[in-house]
């Protein structure tokens, strides 16, 4: 019979053998190659842009959003192709896409290449901001086919120029690349100037919409049926903007999400920091009336203040106005009467105005000059 030491030996041995790990356990794990999965990935991103599918690699404001683009794994591609371009209702559109996908193999490197611009990055989220249906790629296409036809027009004019004018033939060519890189980059910013747009329209109807929103509240409504009566009412964009967030929150999104989503789409400063202010209080459990009401008499002296700048901005605008479109008109005209008329005196060349100089003025310079100043009048007016 074994006394009690050789047991207390064999029962430490077997506590040994339990806690010591076997071989399996000490082998290393094994690691992942992570510059052969990139590899990878890169073939299969490279594969899809030549199928039509690009992938967005974008950060910022997009980035945030690519939840409301597409939900899912879906967020992560567009499948909207240049080919759909054909299929819109626009002829417009139809026939610029129909142009694109004709001369497609002198295109698509420009396209490919003007993807690398902070502009083009920036595309799919001012899209996305303005309502307008297309994808990034899309709307790449569509500028460069314009930007192509301005290359011929700026040709055409060119060459007719450099005919009447005698300048050498290569001046046309330059021309028509002028032509195409304006006409490019005034089509590139098309879909940031019609969100920037919508965002003034939102701004001028946000105090009432807020107003309505707050006597909803008071009156015992829920906040979801106040956002849909503020989507049934007729406050423009604005209005069209809610019904954007209902159809959100109908679709499952939750209301705080489908807020801060609207807060991040629109250009309005004054409705993304009402939009911040509610999901604050709908975390917080604040009183949404009275925040609704606080908020609408901030954006109301806002605009008072907007209107306020702009009059004293008008009031030196008005001195440059008057010497650009009157003085200056007159004091040409009668320097030139003076320099050419058969008065006996010799001017010098500094001062002697020919007749072809001032019909190019008042036929070009002038013109020029009162569009600028109209332009400028047009940019710094308030939207209220």
């Amino acid at each position: 019979m074994p006394s009690i030491d050789d047991l207390r030996k064999k029962i430490e041995s077997k506590k040994a053998d339990i806690k010591a790990p076997g071989k399996d356990e000490l082998a290393e794990p094994e690691t992942v190659d992570l510059e052969q999965v990139e590899k990878i990935v890169a073939k299969m991103k490279k594969k899809y842009r030549e199928q039509g599918i690009e992938f967005e690699e974008v950060g910022g404001r997009l980035s945030e959003l690519r939840g409301i683009i597409a939900e899912g794994e879906a967020a992560k591609i567009n499948v909207q192709p240049v080919e759909e371009l054909k299929e819109f209702r626009s002829p417009i559109i139809r026939q610029l896409g129909n142009f694109y996908l004709s001369f497609q193999f002198l295109f698509k490197p420009l396209t490919r290449n003007l993807r690398r611009f902070p502009i083009a990055k920036e595309l799919a989220y001012y899209l996305y901001s303005a309502n307008m249906k297309f994808s990034a790629q899309q709307y790449l296409a569509l500028s460069v086919a314009s930007a192509a036809i301005g290359l011929i027009f700026g040709m055409v004019i060119g060459a007719i120029v450099s005919f009447l004018w005698a300048w050498p033939i290569w001046s046309a060519l330059l021309i028509g690349i002028l032509f195409f890189f304006i006409t490019l980059i005034l089509v590139m910013i098309i879909p940031k100037t019609i969100a920037q747009r919508r965002g003034d329209e939102m701004s001028v109807e946000l105090p009432f919409a807020l107003r309505h929103m707050a006597t909803e509240l008071k009156a015992g409504i829920g906040l979801y049926k106040a956002l849909q009566a503020i989507a049934q009412s007729d406050y423009g964009v604005l209005s069209d903007e809610f019904s954007r967030t209902i159809n959100e929150i109908e679709e499952g999104t939750d209301t705080k999400d489908a807020l801060r989503h609207f807060a991040l789409r629109t250009q309005s400063r004054a409705l993304r920091s009402a939009l911040f202010h509610v999901i604050r209080a709908l975390k917080t459990g604040g009183n949404l009336s009275n925040v609704m009401g606080e908020i609408a008499e901030d954006v109301s002296f806002e605009l008072r203040m907007k209107i306020r700048d702009f009059a004293e901005k008008m009031n030196f605008f008005g001195v440059i106005f008057i010497f650009g479109a009157i003085v200056l008109p007159v004091f040409v005209a009668i320097i030139g009467a003076v320099t050419n008329a058969p008065l006996g005196v010799n001017f010098s060349q500094a001062f002697q105005l020919t007749p072809q100089f001032i019909i190019i003025f008042y036929a070009l310079i002038m013109p020029l000059v009162i569009a600028l100043l109209l332009v400028y009048l047009k940019f710094v007016q308030p939207r209220v």
